[in-house]
């Protein structure tokens, strides 16, 4: 008998993007809800690009937080064709890294903790008095990063180039009624938004109740203090904060289980 027989997993991520990262799970017999609560809304086109298209040299170094910051500053690359070559590339993790190895963008620099805290000692280490870096995000990026490098003296810019909403729940009908028919046994959100989303896409009131007796995920620390500020214990962090160490954890996670029972 397979090791995730007859569990049910609900992933805050759509099929397309999550599916061939979560495999693990599937082979080991586990059913996956793919119910993307968040929608990225490009807003780069209503920026003043000028200054950056003319002078993009002016940055020393480009922090990529997310694979959505990754996908979208590409976009935006391909759509203005301005000159990146001699700029340094920074990111948070290696869910990050790999969104620029498949955009065909060089990483100089990845943290050994993949956290913002991890690449602020990273810049420590380095040197970046100074220096002007630029990080492209959304509207909601977390300041955290941008604080912590300030105080390090450098001058950094962030750069609002799309909107993290709410998936709209009438594109989500099959998805919700798998959610409310069949109950599932673990939860897996990605960000402290797709957590957010989920109670608002599920109109829940008392997630202590709501989520009483469930397997919770959290893909880092983030994520999972956001969780844990609701009452709600979280079940499973993985070492590496990507869509892979998640199912390696969730799979070590029923092992460990069953061993103990």
């Amino acid at each position: 008998m397979k090791s995730l027989s007859n569990k049910i997993i609900l992933v805050t991520k759509s099929k397309e993007e999550s599916k061939n990262s979560l495999r693990m799970l599937s082979d080991a017999g586990a059913e996956i809800i793919y119910f993307p609560t968040i929608k990225i809304v490009h807003s780069y086109k209503n920026l003043d690009l000028d200054e950056l298209m003319s002078n993009p040299h002016q940055y020393e170094y480009i922090i990529f937080t997310s694979a959505n910051a990754v996908q979208v500053f590409s976009e935006m690359l391909n759509e203005y064709k301005f000159d990146l070559s001699k700029t340094k590339i920074a990111v948070v993790g290696e869910a990050t890294a790999a969104a620029c190895r498949s955009h065909g963008i060089y990483i100089h620099i990845i943290p050994e903790e993949y956290s913002a805290k991890g690449l602020i000692k990273k810049f420590t280490e380095i040197g970046i008095d100074g220096k002007k870096i630029l990080i492209p995000g959304s509207a909601l990026s977390r300041e955290e990063l941008k604080i912590g490098l300030t105080q390090l003296g450098a001058e950094v810019t962030s750069l609002p180039i799309y909107d993290v909403v709410m998936n709209d729940l009438n594109e989500l009908k099959i998805e919700y009624e798998k959610i409310i028919n069949q109950k599932p046994d673990v939860f897996v959100f990605t960000s402290p938004s797709s957590f957010e989303n989920y109670l608002k896409l599920l109109n829940i009131d008392n997630p202590e109740v709501y989520f009483l007796n469930k397997i919770i995920c959290a893909i880092g620390p983030t994520t999972e203090f956001e969780i844990r500020s609701y009452g709600i214990t979280v079940n499973i962090v993985p070492k590496i904060y990507t869509l892979e160490g998640i199912s390696e954890a969730i799979v070590e996670f029923f092992k460990a289980t069953e061993n103990m029972a």
